[in-house]
């Protein structure tokens, strides 16, 4: 059984290896919770019109405009995550990604001004509670690996005007992309407008406003470039 479980998660993570500690019986917990979450992965998709494909999903998963969201393989969605692909683009999520449980990922909230996408790259790990909206367009490069409670906001409120009440001024949209093969910590905001360089590190608790270059280390409220990475 370990053999057989190890060779489809590395699938997945082609570099995994079990623990040599762990039991028989833990590993019969592991395939058995992994088989129902790929059986109601396989239900998932046909309920939703899609193409069969392997995907894992937990329980309590939502969708709203499925047919604009698209799912690569080996794809795992945890338990109660929402996924709204209502937007002029799509929802996608590469192959052998990850959504932590109970996150958010939200293309428009609003059908009279309808967002742009959200672009998961392949073998993306994001971590539980996570919210991203896609008003402005948000992109997160391959192998990039984000903690929980991450946030994304890809628009601003207007409020310019001291005659109208901040919700009736509407909101400026700018897109956010992240790079490939970064590390964002727990509880990162990053806000719109901002591009993050690939190969960088965000530590937890960042609010990043303003765009960073590739190989740099991020912290503070607001966020600034520490150090390179390399240095």
């Amino acid at each position: 059984m370990k053999t057989l479980l190890q060779t489809i998660i590395k699938k997945r993570n082609p570099s995994f290896q079990f623990d040599e500690n762990l039991s028989n019986r833990t590993l019969f917990n592991l395939a058995r919770n992994k088989s129902f979450d790929l059986l109601r992965g396989v239900f998932f998709l046909l309920f939703h019109l899609k193409k069969p494909g392997l995907i894992f999903v937990g329980r309590a998963v939502r969708c709203f405009n499925s047919q604009n969201i698209r799912f690569g393989k080996w794809v795992k969605i945890d338990y109660g995550v929402y996924l709204s692909g209502l937007g002029k683009g799509k929802l996608i999520i590469g192959d052998s990604s990850g959504i932590g449980a109970y996150s958010q990922l939200i293309i428009s909230t609003s059908f009279n001004n309808l967002g742009e996408y959200i672009h998961i790259g392949h073998h993306v790990g994001i971590g539980q509670f996570a919210s991203i909206g896609g008003s402005g367009g948000v992109s997160i490069g391959n192998n990039t690996i984000i903690g929980q409670y991450f946030s994304c906001h890809p628009e601003n409120h207007n409020y310019s005007d001291p005659n109208k009440l901040i919700k009736n001024q509407g909101t400026t949209r700018s897109k956010i992309s992240i790079g490939d093969n970064c590390w964002i910590g727990a509880k990162v905001t990053i806000l719109a407008g901002v591009s993050i360089g690939e190969n960088s590190i965000i530590a937890a608790g960042a609010v990043v406003n303003k765009s960073m270059p590739p190989n740099s280390i991020i912290a503070g409220v607001p966020a600034r470039v520490i150090k390179g990475i390399y240095d």
